[in-house]
């Protein structure tokens, strides 16, 4: 990945948002730090779903897994699980 400062992207900030725009991002750093990656909008919205879990649907597979007798879980395990 490309790595500039800020002031080398301020300064070339058009050729640096055709290059995120190809697929190549681009690291912005700043006194040596990363601060910032510029990136396409189709990585972003990739990344952005993916950062999404459907946590009710895997709760609710996980239910059907459990069978008929499944009666839930008591605050006994929960109070368990939290010490994890």
């Amino acid at each position: 990945m490309k790595s500039v400062s800020i002031a080398q992207a301020r300064d070339s900030l058009t050729e640096l948002l055709y290059e995120a725009e190809g697929g190549r991002p681009v690291q912005v750093t700043r006194r040596g730090k990363a601060v910032a990656v510029l990136l396409s909008e189709a990585e972003y919205e990739r990344l952005r779903g993916s950062a999404r879990p459907d946590f009710a649907g895997w709760c609710q597979a996980w239910r059907a897994r459990q069978g008929a007798g499944f009666e839930g879980v008591t605050a006994d395990e929960l109070d368990r699980w939290a010490e994890f």
